[in-house]
């Protein structure tokens, strides 16, 4: 039985400067530690905004003691760091991007409701103590190229590249699609390759029945778009709630 996956954490915007490092020492030589977003994000607002505590736990959407936990193991890791020279990688943690409903967790509970195969065995949902149901949050963007500033290129088996985004990091993997070269199954065989890479929604403009039937089985969501934006403006439309989730092929 597998243990409850923390409660999301408010992070206002991710960090656009992920790591530091003392000046003129290589990587190499470095000891590490990760810092993670939403412990940067209570440094943020209790040590550079001067927030109260108080004030400080319900932007983060969380109890005063669990804030507290989180800046005194930020203090921490920053102090480690500072004091034995070590580099300092800001990344991964349990948070929820911008303001509004929590949409990782309003993610889950849709998909979960819509699939027909929610409650099968081996269909890449996992049961949690209390019997909620979670699943990998990776998305995956049908694009022109392999740059987040890529043309979205709607045809989900042929597009050239798959920009896959995780919200543990803030950051894009670019896979080139294998299935735009051949001549038949490409689509099947693109799924399974996604799915393997622990993506659980995609982006795209059109999708045949044997890909959506093989991603549905496996839990995953499918969401339609246009083919005139780029695969960074689609995602930030995905995470606004302004998407369709597809019910059926439509290709």
């Amino acid at each position: 039985m597998m243990a409850r996956i923390p409660r999301c954490r408010r992070v206002e915007t991710y960090p656009t400067i992920t790591s530091f490092k003392p000046a003129g020492m290589p990587r190499s030589c470095l000891e590490r530690i990760g810092l993670l977003v939403e412990e940067l994000e209570a440094i943020r607002l209790k040590d550079h905004l001067g927030l109260e505590q108080e004030e400080c736990a319900q932007k983060m959407q969380v109890s005063r003691p669990t804030f507290q936990r989180i800046l005194m193991e930020a203090r921490s890791k920053i102090a480690d760091a500072l004091i034995n020279g070590k580099e300092l990688q800001i990344e991964g943690g349990d948070y929820c991007l911008g303001t509004g409903p929590c949409r990782r967790q309003a993610r889950r509970a849709e998909r979960s409701i819509s699939c027909p195969y929610a409650h099968e065995p081996g269909d890449g949902f996992e049961e949690e103590n209390g019997g909620e149901v979670t699943m990998s949050n990776k998305i995956a963007i049908c694009s022109t190229g392999d740059q987040p500033s890529s043309i979205l290129d709607g045809r989900f088996g042929r597009c050239s590249y798959f920009l896959i985004w995780d919200p543990q990091t803030g950051k894009y993997e670019s896979l080139a699609n294998k299935g735009s070269q051949m001549n038949q199954g490409a689509g099947t065989g693109v799924a399974q390759d996604l799915l393997n890479k622990g993506v659980k929604t995609i982006i795209a403009s059109r999708i045949g029945p044997k890909a959506f039937a093989v991603l549905k089985r496996a839990g995953a969501a499918i969401y339609t778009c246009g083919e005139d934006l780029d695969a960074a403006n689609a995602l930030k439309i995905f995470q606004d709630g302004g998407l369709e989730l597809l019910k059926e092929a439509n290709n």
